[in-house]
């Protein structure tokens, strides 16, 4: 925005040095402001403006800014010797004054080009899709792209349309009202309370397929104040929820989140302190909970219920609940963990329940603190260690560069060995 002086008397609009251009909306805004304020009441009318009526699709009258009762706009003088030329753009600017109808005020060593619109019409670019669908694609699983729609607890209106921040809806239920049940739509969640996290207080049920929910991390926090249902129960197919913190009323025994859809992705969210299970998952297959804190629950941190198969859970911190993850139920199978850290909670880290069939544990997990790391009842279970390095592997490398050095020294006449060629090896041989 141009930095505009008011020469009252002088009927001036000086825009300040060193700017050397100004926009015809921005000397409309700040007239109408300058005209508003108290002091200025008595002021005849500084200016008439028309235009930016909708023509169609994306296109706009132009802007005419009429300057009236003798205003100009100056640009500030400058101190030479070289004379600075500035812009006027953005539409069209006249006057009707006494001076031949000239809107420009002469100042020295500055020269104005009124960069008048050859055409009254305002064209709005399209939006660039090519680059949403390139950055959505980096975003891996549900990687898809719909129509994107605001959701502002704080400031939104149902009454507005929702399709820009600025026109963001109050509620999620009007949010997912303006969504299209299999088109990908998104909406994003917008934290604008002041004091820097905005807090929802009723549950949420999320029913049109593909569907994907995004927030911005802890700033915007799900926290029912009246206990007896989850708070976020996810009932359709092909949903994803990111970036929230999630917890519950106090005095029930709710879950966090509950997801009887399939092909759900769960990601970047933080569940805590909940009164019944954190994440609860049933009659669902492709469930995918990434990069998650489960934690404190008075439940199960995860708890897989019965019809559940496919399921990845990965990358999650799952702590101080009642138990870690439990597979308990009819027709669950193929659920598979990895590289989870599992700790201090008061019951059993995983607890796979009878007849859960081929529960897959793998690739780096860490246990510690619960009542029990594991407890298989299930069939099938596998446990894939590759890649951990055992205190066996470390000793056989040390062995291995002691021999070099020493072992082959003893005989006389032998190659000599250096220790930067047996590091060499031992460093080849514990990448193996």
């Amino acid at each position: 925005m141009a930095t505009l002086t008011f020469l009252k008397y002088d009927k001036v609009i000086q825009v300040d040095a060193p700017q050397v251009e100004v926009t015809i909306q921005d000397l409309i805004n700040q007239i109408r402001d300058y005209e508003d304020e108290p002091d200025n009441m008595d002021l005849a009318k500084i200016a008439d403006a028309y235009g930016k009526q909708p023509l169609g699709t994306n296109e706009f009258v132009g802007i005419t800014l009429v300057l009236v009762n003798d205003w100009r706009v100056a640009f500030e003088a400058r101190p030479g010797p070289d004379t600075v030329t500035c812009y006027v753009r953005g539409g069209n600017l006249v006057a009707e004054n006494i001076y031949d109808n000239n809107p420009i005020k002469p100042t020295a060593f500055t020269q104005v080009v009124i960069a008048q619109s050859s055409s009254p019409t305002i064209i709005k670019a399209d939006s660039d899709y090519g680059a949403l669908f390139l950055i959505e694609s980096l975003r891996g699983r549900h990687a898809s792209l719909g129509n994107i729609f605001y959701w502002n607890p704080v400031s939104g209106s149902d009454d507005n349309t929702g399709v820009t921040p600025q026109a963001a809806v109050l509620t999620f239920d009007k949010a997912q009202s303006l969504a299209t049940a299999g088109n990908h739509d998104i909406i994003f969640a917008v934290s604008s309370d002041p004091s820097g996290v905005t807090t929802v207080t009723t549950p949420i049920t999320i029913t049109k397929s593909t569907l994907k929910l995004r927030g911005p991390g802890f700033p915007f926090q799900f926290a029912p104040t009246t206990a007896g249902n989850p708070t976020i129960q996810i009932t359709a197919d092909g949903v994803e929820v990111s970036g929230f913190y999630i917890t519950t009323a106090s005095g029930g025994t709710d879950n966090g989140i509950e997801i009887s859809g399939d092909n759900v992705l769960i990601k970047d969210c933080w569940v805590k302190g909940t009164t019944g299970n954190g994440i609860y998952v049933t009659s669902a297959s492709r469930t995918q909970i990434d990069t998650c804190a489960i934690e404190d629950c008075a439940g199960i941190g995860i708890d897989i219920g019965a019809s559940t198969s496919l399921s990845t859970i990965k990358k999650c911190i799952i702590t101080g609940n009642a138990g870690g993850v439990r597979l308990s139920g009819s027709g669950i199978n193929d659920n598979i963990f990895e590289t989870n850290l599992i700790y201090n909670n008061s019951g059993i880290g995983i607890n796979i329940g009878t007849g859960v069939l081929r529960t897959g544990i793998r690739l780096h997990h860490t246990f510690a603190g619960n009542t029990t790391n594991i407890q298989d009842l299930g069939t099938g279970t596998f446990q894939d260690t590759s890649g951990a390095i055992t205190q066996g592997d470390i000793d056989a490398i040390v062995d291995g560069v002691w021999d070099e050095i020493i072992g082959t020294h003893t005989i006389a006449g032998s190659t000599g060995k250096t220790l930067k060629d047996a590091k060499t090896k031992a460093t080849l041989a514990s990448l193996k």
